[in-house]
């Protein structure tokens, strides 16, 4: 990746990017100077010119792949990783980065210029790396956006019973939490008779996005709109929700732990169908070890990872379902 840059008073401003990897990773150093700041419209395609006043910096994957070099703007832009060193991102950074998908940062980023993700219908993925504690930008950016959004949290101080993923490494590299948030939009609905117009809200996404604390996470209160989602989301999107709490309960109460598991109990096959289609495995593992399935659930699961062709998930709810409901021999008399 090739890299156009200013030396600011502090360490580096970077002010576009080149290459050929719509996934791109922004390097923490550069001519031994820590990377902080991300000029404004660093990304976007909508810019009104290309500065002049720059630096070049060029990586040896650049070098070797020159001739497909290209501007990493606009519709080009799916993934970005910002190094621990970024601190701030400058107005209009992804404005118009329709096929932006997933942006990974650290608790170390403070500042977000204004319409920083204008036009980023389908960012659904952020992964936080919490360094420093627990507050992030993520209310900022949850804060902009309508549509549904994943929010990882990786390191951090651990909340109640809370459990990291599983694995080794370094603890920033662990996942302490994983939470969904829904979508909303609202919908202006007219009122013929008096002539009126009035504004109706969809989805509990909006109820979600006020769980934040001084940019920390509230569990409890997330928690406690689970109403809000069971009333106003679809099961796919409940079920994520579900499953991420469960698998990564920091800061869940024993009552929370009940609501979430009483849903699954109770949707039982929409929800198994779900994590069938999506070939969720782990969250099926968990289905198998919190008890979820009944012996007429398991079946229908079974048959339709048979009739949509999941060989994968077929072999694993096949042997669930001889280790939970053995078929008993018959005898015979003669």
């Amino acid at each position: 990746m090739k890299v156009h840059y200013r030396i600011i008073d502090d360490g580096i401003e970077i002010v576009r990017c080149f290459g050929a990897d719509p996934e791109i990773v922004i390097p923490e150093v550069i001519d031994g100077r820590t990377v902080k700041r991300m000029a404004p419209y660093a990304f976007s395609a909508r810019k009104d010119h290309e500065d002049e006043d720059v630096l070049v910096f060029s990586t040896e994957e650049d070098r070797m792949f020159r001739d497909t070099e290209q501007l990493l703007a606009g519709e080009l832009v799916e993934s970005v990783n910002l190094p621990d060193t970024m601190e701030e991102l400058g107005r209009y950074i992804f404005y118009g980065c329709r096929n932006l998908r997933k942006l990974g940062f650290s608790d170390r980023l403070k500042n977000i210029g204004s319409g920083a993700f204008t036009g980023c219908r389908n960012l659904s993925d952020l992964s936080v790396r919490l360094l420093d504690g627990n507050r992030s930008c993520v209310p900022e950016i949850l804060g902009d956006l309508w549509q549904r959004i994943d929010v990882t949290f990786y390191g951090g101080a651990k909340y109640g019973d809370g459990k990291y993923g599983a694995g080794e490494g370094r603890e920033q590299d662990k996942i302490s939490a994983r939470l969904v948030f829904p979508e909303h939009y609202e919908e202006a609905v007219e009122n013929t008779p008096a002539r009126i117009l009035f504004t109706q809200h969809h989805g509990s996404g909006n109820n979600y996005r006020q769980c934040f604390y001084n940019k920390e996470i509230d569990f409890r209160k997330y928690d406690s709109l689970f109403y809000s989602a069971r009333a106003q989301d679809k099961t796919d999107v409940i079920t994520d929700l579900v499953f991420s709490r469960l698998m990564y309960p920091a800061g869940l109460t024993e009552e929370a732990r009940k609501a979430y598991e009483d849903y699954i109990r109770e949707h039982a096959a929409q929800a198994s169908e779900y994590l069938i289609n999506v070939e969720d495995m782990a969250a099926l593992k968990e289905f198998s070890e919190r008890s979820f399935w009944t012996a007429q659930t398991l079946a229908g699961a079974v048959d339709y990872a048979a009739s949509h062709g999941k060989r994968e998930i077929l072999t694993f709810l096949m042997d669930e379902k001889h280790r939970l409901f053995p078929e008993k021999k018959k005898k015979y008399e003669l």
